[in-house]
């Protein structure tokens, strides 16, 4: 549902003028401090239920704009996989 809010919101955004979009994807969220904290025991170990479910967003936000920039003439819609790089920087400070 989600991702098909952001389509409708970059649609909107085409309609209004703009023709280079870049969107992030979703960061891992099981890994943020917060979440460790609250759901992560008391070793405060990640919580993978939150980062595969970010991970199913990221995969339906991409495969979306794929689909939507085709459906848009002159547009470049751009996905950046802030979820790797973000777990990249957790696994290797």
């Amino acid at each position: 549902m989600l991702a098909l809010r952001v389509s409708t919101i970059l649609k909107d955004l085409y309609g209004l003028g703009a023709r280079r979009i870049d969107i992030l994807g979703i960061p891992p969220i099981g890994c943020m401090p917060s979440q460790r904290t609250l759901r992560g025991g008391e070793e405060r170990e990640r919580v993978d239920y939150l980062n595969q479910a970010a991970q199913l967003f990221n995969n339906k936000l991409a495969d979306d704009l794929s689909s939507l920039e085709n459906k848009v003439p002159n547009s470049r819609l751009v996905y950046v996989d802030i979820y790797n790089l973000s777990l990249d920087v957790i696994n290797s400070p």
